[in-house]
This record gives structure tokens, C-alpha cells and sequence, in this order.
């Protein structure tokens, strides 16, 4: 919520009240308040939110620049879109960047990753994947070129969160359709542990 939702509220608010530049010079400041609170927190700062800062910071040149609201919204499309290509050409090739983000988030073990890899879990997850993005890309567009700002806000923050919602739920079918025709039973939970002493 307020990672996504919250900050294109303000934005919008700040938009109907002083405008386009005002609305990305605020948004600009959410940001790195963001940052700013996470470091006096004594918090990491992930590298991924400092890319995030920097390519931000970059649209809001071309913004100040040109005066043009397409152009902002428009650059993270370019990102979408090579997220896309890079899930889809490395899965094409064999060593799908999904498989090594899988390990980053969930710890599989090497008999079930080995399981998965032979059951081409990861390429069909990529096809998955790649396909979000690019109607991601696809949809964002269209929706720059037809619906008005206010509108496009709306949708678009809509727009994504239900697009990975689907296919992270789509991921799971797939894990667990494949994990039952190897008669892999799932179970949720903490490893148990054993007592000491």
C-alpha cells in the first residue's frame, strides 16, 4: 500500500492542485524521504531502491525538460520491457534468471530444484512471466495514449498489482500441478527442529 498506492495518491493530489511539475517534485521528495528514513532507521538500503532513486530521478529531468507528462510515465516501459526479454532470452538459453531469483526468496532443495529443472518448471514459469511484463508494457502504453492522466493513474495502479497477483497464483498452479504428477507432496511450515541437550 504504501509503496505503490499511497504515493500515486499523492501525486495525483498534488497534480489536481499545482500541477505536473509540483506532483513529480513531490514525488521525487517521497521517495528519498523514504530513504533518507530507512538510513536514520540504521536499515539497509537495497541497491534495487537505489536504482530505483537514480532512474526516478532521471525521469524527472526528461519531465522538468520537456513539460511532458507521456514522457514520464512512459520511461519505466523500457524497463518492463527488458525484464521481459531478460526472463524470456535466459530461460530460451537454458539457465533461467527465475530459477536463480527462486533461490533468492524461497530455499528449494537441490532434489526438488533438479525435479523442477526436469520438469521445465522454470522455462514454463518464464513464458509466464515474460508474457506479464510485456502486457504490462503493452497495456501502460495504451493506456497513456487513450485515457486522460487522472484515468491513466487509476488504472495503471490497478493495473499491476492484479497482473502479479494472477501470475503469482498461476505460478503456484503450475508448481503444484507439476509437484503432484511427480507425486511430491507440499508441506507448509517450519522445519522441525531438533532439541539439544
Amino acid at each position: 500500500m504504501v509503496a505503490s498506492v499511497l504515493p500515486m495518491v499523492v501525486f495525483y493530489l498534488t497534480f489536481a492542485w499545482a500541477g505536473l511539475r509540483a506532483a513529480v517534485a513531490v514525488t521525487i521528495a517521497w521517495y528519498y524521504a523514504g530513504l533518507l528514513w530507512r538510513l536514520a532507521r540504521r536499515k539497509p538500503v537495497l541497491g534495487a531502491a537505489l536504482l530505483g532513486a537514480g532512474l526516478l530521478t532521471l525521469r524527472a529531468v526528461v519531465m522538468f525538460w520537456t513539460g511532458n507528462a507521456f514522457l514520464y510515465f512512459l520511461q519505466p516501459v523500457a524497463g518492463t520491457v527488458a525484464t521481459a526479454t531478460a526472463i524470456a532470452v535466459t530461460a530460451l538459453a537454458g539457465r533461467p534468471l527465475l530459477e536463480r531469483l527462486a533461490h533468492d526468496f524461497v530455499p528449494l532443495p537441490p532434489a526438488l530444484t533438479e525435479r523442477l529443472q526436469a520438469n521445465r518448471f522454470f522455462r514454463y514459469a518464464s513464458a509466464l512471466w515474460a508474457l506479464t511484463y510485456l502486457v504490462n508494457a503493452v497495456g501502460t502504453v495504451w493506456l497513456l495514449s487513450n485515457a486522460s492522466l487522472g484515468g491513466f493513474m487509476l488504472l495503471k495502479t490497478l493495473m499491476s498489482p492484479v497482473l502479479t497477483v494472477v501470475s503469482v497464483a498461476l505460478t503456484f498452479a503450475l508448481f503444484r500441478l507439476l509437484m503432484r504428477r511427480e507425486r511430491v507432496q507440499i508441506r507448509w511450515g517450519h522445519p522441525a527442529t531438533v532439541p539439544i541437550g
